[in-house]
């Protein structure tokens, strides 16, 4: 099992709670009003009258088959909305209880 964790601003939640929906991933957490930077690019998103943005964040736990899937839907939808942002971090699941 992987644990997925996608950031990405809040403007574009429709298209990762679809991307979620198309590969049939229903369990989820999600965090809302998260502020940050990236590291290459972009504004910040503090949720501030400079900085207005906002993250979120959705960690899931998946299946090892449907990582490379949930990859590419984030990489399609950072390819329609560069300028939105959204990064997805993967790391290896020993246990979930």
């Amino acid at each position: 099992m992987k644990a997925v964790m996608i950031v990405y601003n809040h403007g574009i939640t429709e298209e990762v709670d679809e991307a979620l929906e198309q590969l049939n991933i229903r369990g989820f957490t999600r965090f809302l009003d998260v502020h940050g930077q990236g590291s290459d690019k972009g504004d910040p998103h503090f949720g501030t009258h400079i900085w207005p943005s906002k993250n979120a964040v959705v960690i899931t736990v998946i299946e090892d088959n449907l990582v490379e899937s949930l990859s590419e839907k984030v990489k399609e939808i950072n390819a329609d909305a560069e300028e939105q942002g959204i990064h997805a971090f993967v790391w290896s699941i020993d246990k979930m209880i």
